[in-house]
Order: structure tokens, then C-alpha cells, then sequence
């Protein structure tokens, strides 16, 4: 079936394109989409880095609407159901998408602000958090205070066991955000103050929990450099080049490492429920973080909302392509 889907066209320019949406085959169900989030990847592919292939090519994988049809063998959904997105394709900025049933979760029927129901990067944190395994007590440090990294930090202290928590941001704005939710202390990393504290756990040994979302070569040292021995680094950011790092340190420091990647985990598709329980419980309130969003067929809001999403000016935090 043809559709009109968001596609990068150039270097930053989009363009309306059709796309011919799969039919849902067994286990399959197609979605009419009313909005689609502007993930971190969506920003760099609208620059052409970590490009499925030669210009153009359609984007999206944070979609949410109702389902249009069911393939042979559905039997958790129906058609009219308003779902939300977790898994299943890299195409769904567009009018319509196809995905497999167990990458899709109900939402109540009464949801209107879709923008606000766009909560696949949230199941990328349970995910995260889920194989960190947080023991009573641990020292965690979280680097980068950007959505994910706030959507972290709301998990660590609304739903784990953590002792001291310390978050290092170099954004003033991000930094108050991060002292909404009463972690141990929260520092700019090159302040004198920030400076100190850094020096003051790596004299202790380190922290039990490193958590990378710096999205920089220095964010990544950061955390490496101050995860004690035998402690565990989470890769949280997606590194979009090579990134350098100390074997013998890691090796004779017994250093566990952690991909925050869906693929990292074999069961990732049982997380999507089980954060929308979160969610629903108030542990994590994704909504709180969408600030901007533009339609998909406003050509200068789509341009604004995406080099917003490239420069993080203007309050950025996170975006979303309405459909609705």
C-alpha cells in the first residue's frame, strides 16, 4: 500500500515521498500512525551518518497509532486499537507502518495527545536498567543529562535500589532538571567543584555503576575512568565513530561493560509491556520531556524540529512528527 513518508533527501533536507507499506503478513498488524518521535539516530540520519543505504531513505522507529490491520495469527490486537511502538522496523515516519504483534503494546482507549505516548526510548531504559542489575547500595554515576539520561536518572530514583547517585552535566538548564528528582548531588564536570568530586570517588576506588549517555568521547572516558574494579560501565550513548579505550585497564580491573542496545538482549520485546507498567505506576513520565513537535506536512516546522533536534537549542529536549 502506498504512503507518504518522511524521507532524507540531502544532507538535512526532508521530503514527502511515498513508500509502499508492507501488507501485515502472519503475526503482522499495520498501524496508522498519528505521531512518530525524533529519536538522537533520526537526527544523525537526517545528516547521513549510520544511513541504511544511498539517499533517500525513510526514517522513524518511535511510532504510535491505531491499527489498521491484522495479519493471520494476531491475537492480542484489533483493529481500532491505539498502540505504541517498541520494535519491529526503522520506517515508520511515514502515514502507515507494518510491525510484528509482540513489538506493539495497547494503550487506553481515551489517549489523544499522542505526542506524549511515544515511549520506545523509555523501554531502551528499563532495558538498560534491567540488565544493570542496581544493588542495594551501589554507587551510581550517571554522565549526561540529556532525555535519555534524565529518563535514566528518573528510573534509578523512583525505582531502584541505589545508594549514592551522582550525575554530571555540562548544561546548567539539564543540570536543574536532574536536581527535580534528589540524586546525591549533581555537578558540571569541569567545574572546580565537579572537578573535585571526580578526583574524590576515583580516590575511593570508583563506583560501583558507571552509565554513559554523555554521547561524547569525553562523556565515555569520563565514566570509564571512574568505574572502580570489577565494577560495571554502561554504554548507554550511541557512539557513531571509534572510541577508544584502556584493555589493560579493562582487562586486570575485571570491568563488566554493558550495551544499552535492544539487540543486547534476547528478550527485549518482553520489556515493552512491562515499562508501559511503569509508566502507568509513575515510576517514569516520558511525556514530561516532549518539547517540541511539528507535523509532517509543514515543511518549515519539520526543518525547525529537526535542526532543533541536531543543535539542542531552543529548550530541546525531545521532538516528535505528528500525523494526526
Amino acid at each position: 500500500m502506498l504512503a507518504k513518508g518522511v524521507f532524507v533527501t540531502d544532507y538535512m533536507k526532508l521530503g514527502l515521498m511515498d513508500y509502499d507499506v508492507p501488507e501485515p503478513k502472519w503475526n503482522e498488524v499495520m498501524v496508522k500512525t498519528k505521531a512518530c518521535g525524533v529519536c538522537c539516530w533520526d537526527s544523525w540520519l537526517y545528516r547521513g551518518v549510520n544511513a541504511p543505504g544511498p539517499m533517500p531513505y525513510v526514517i522513524g522507529h518511535e511510532g504510535v497509532g491505531i491499527v489498521e490491520k491484522v495479519g493471520a495469527g494476531v491475537t492480542s490486537l484489533k483493529v481500532g486499537d491505539k498502540v505504541f511502538c517498541g520494535s519491529g522496523c526503522n520506517e515508520m515516519m511515514c502515514e502507515y507502518f507494518t510491525v510484528p504483534e509482540d513489538g506493539l503494546v495497547k494503550l487506553p482507549d481515551d489517549i489523544e495527545d499522542w505526542a506524549k505516548a511515544v515511549f520506545e526510548p523509555n523501554c531502551c531504559v528499563v532495558n538498560l536498567l534491567d540488565i544493570t542489575h542496581i544493588r542495594p547500595g551501589d554507587h551510581v554515576v550517571l554522565v549526561g543529562a540529556g532525555y535519555m539520561g534524565l529518563m535514566t536518572l528518573q528510573g534509578i530514583m523512583n525505582g531502584s535500589s541505589a545508594g549514592r547517585v551522582t550525575v554530571f552535566e555540562l548544561r546548567e538548564d539539564r543540570r536543574k532538571m536532574a536536581e527535580e528528582y534528589h540524586p546525591y548531588e549533581v555537578l558540571d564536570p569541569e567545574s572546580e567543584e565537579g572537578k573535585k568530586v571526580i578526583e574524590e570517588i576515583k580516590a575511593k576506588g570508583g563506583a560501583d555503576i558507571c552509565i554513559d549517555f554523555g554521547a561524547s568521547d569525553s562523556g565515555f572516558h569520563l565514566a570509564d575512568s571512574m568505574t572502580k574494579e570489577a565494577g560495571k560501565l554502561i554504554i548507554g550513548s550511541f557512539h557513531r565513530g571509534k572510541v577508544e579505550f584502556d584493555g589493560t585497564k579493562w582487562h586486570l580491573g575485571g570491568l563488566i561493560v554493558y550495551n544499552l542496545a535492544p539487540m543486547s538482549n534476547a528478550h527485549y520485546r518482553e520489556i515493552l509491556p512491562r515499562t508501559y507498567e511503569l509508566i502507568k505506576r509513575g515510576v517514569y513520565d516520558p511525556a514530561k520531556y516532549m518539547t517540541h513537535t511539528a507535523h509532517y506536512k509543514d515543511a518549515e516546522g519539520m526543518e525547525y524540529l529537526f535542526q532543533r533536534a541536531v543543535d539542542k537549542k531552543d529548550g530541546y529536549i525531545k521532538g516528535a512528527v505528528l500525523f494526526d
